[in-house]
């Protein structure tokens, strides 16, 4: 018999140099496999198509509903612009000048349909207080002006109204 050496005998495992060399085929293997892969499968192209249709059509539905809050927002900042503008006015006319009853009936504030302001109507109303800011008939020295814009919102379609009331007393 021939007598072994000890290094020589690895009972039951691999040398480094075994391991190498199928890790290496497991690479090269793998490669093979996709230099032989030269595109998409029908399902993978599929799937990938219902991802961007599902994607795009949340973004197409968001948008409309996007510019109608926007412009939701900004009838509303007009039609704030549009009461404080008249109360403005009205004040600056001085108590003794100021009449009471509606002053600007409910009316379109332009009468050409190409104009911004041909949505808005406006409605101006000023009536004698007490001291309890109740209405009354006698002047007891103070008014209330109120000043009602009304539009059509932009998301619901029904109209709405912005109103600013303020008092007025004599000197």
């Amino acid at each position: 018999m021939e007598a072994r050496h000890p290094s020589n005998l690895i009972s039951g495992r691999q040398t480094a140099l075994e391991i190498l060399i199928n890790q290496r085929s497991k690479v090269m293997s793998y490669r093979f496999r996709l230099k032989q892969q030269k595109g998409l499968t029908l399902i993978e192209i599929m799937v990938a198509i219902s991802i961007l249709v599902v994607a795009y059509i949340g973004i197409v539905q968001a948008y409309p509903f996007g510019l109608a809050v926007n412009k939701e927002s900004g009838d509303s900042t007009i039609a704030s612009y549009l009461c404080q503008g008249k109360l403005e006015e009205v004040i600056s006319l001085g108590y003794d000048n100021i009449i009471t009853g509606t002053i600007e009936a409910k009316a379109r504030l332009s009468a050409d349909p190409t104009d911004n302001l041909y949505n808005f109507q406006r409605q101006t109303t000023v009536a004698y207080v007490d001291g309890s800011l109740n209405d009354s008939v006698s002047d007891l020295g103070m008014k209330k002006i109120s000043v009602t814009v009304y539009y059509v919102n932009a998301l619901t379609k029904k109209e709405k109204s912005y109103n600013i009331t303020t008092l007025i007393s004599r000197r």
